[in-house]
């Protein structure tokens, strides 16, 4: 019975080409005041023009491309601990908004890098750090009444997305994000002080 059941999976049809039969979509429009850093695709399609035109004479399945071989130049370091700093010059952070219209600030750099930047913008503003988990990703701020926030304090929160790391101003008990005007007046003290 086992016999027969693997060797069924021979009679099913090969189905890897069809995806030459989709259709070819418009890339995606970022509407105004939206960001997209992640332009780049992680994992290109090799000789995509041939591949959009349909199933080839004498091709039985997909077979795919391999994977260039890395190459060392140097003594190249045994672990990557985030040792190296974004080039210098290097946009680090975008001021935009979220689908929702909320304020954020997108970082194309290393989680690392965007924790250690993050926070030595915060030594050079008047919002105060009360504590801070890398882990989790948040900064505990206590912050002054000129944003007016209502609350004095909030959480600045760092996450991973795919276009990079995002930081939002969260309540003081991290449940959602805060209003929009003091979120904005927020950030954007920040950012002058990531440009």
């Amino acid at each position: 019975m086992l016999l027969a059941a693997v060797s069924g999976c021979s009679w099913l049809p090969d189905a890897s080409l069809d995806y030459r039969n989709a259709k070819v979509t418009d890339p995606i429009q970022v509407p105004e005041g939206g960001v997209f850093i992640g332009e780049q695709a992680l994992y290109g399609v090799s000789d995509l023009d041939d591949r959009l035109i349909g199933k080839q004479e004498g091709e039985s399945k997909y077979v795919p491309p391999k994977p260039p071989q890395l190459v060392v130049l140097g003594n190249a370091p045994e672990d990557d601990n985030d040792e190296t700093p974004a080039p210098e010059g290097e946009s680090r952070a975008i001021l935009a908004r979220d689908g929702n219209g909320y304020p954020i600030l997108m970082m194309s750099t290393r989680y690392a890098w965007a924790w250690e930047y993050v926070g030595e913008a915060l030594k050079q503003t008047d919002l105060k750090v009360a504590d801070r988990d890398r882990e989790v990703g948040i900064f505990y701020l206590r912050v002054p009444s000129r944003y007016e926030l209502g609350a004095r304090e909030a959480q600045l929160k760092l996450s991973h997305t795919t276009n990079g790391i995002q930081v939002a101003v969260l309540n003081e008990k991290g449940t959602a994000l805060v209003e929009k005007t003091p979120g904005l007046a927020i950030l954007e003290r920040i950012y002058e002080e990531l440009e």
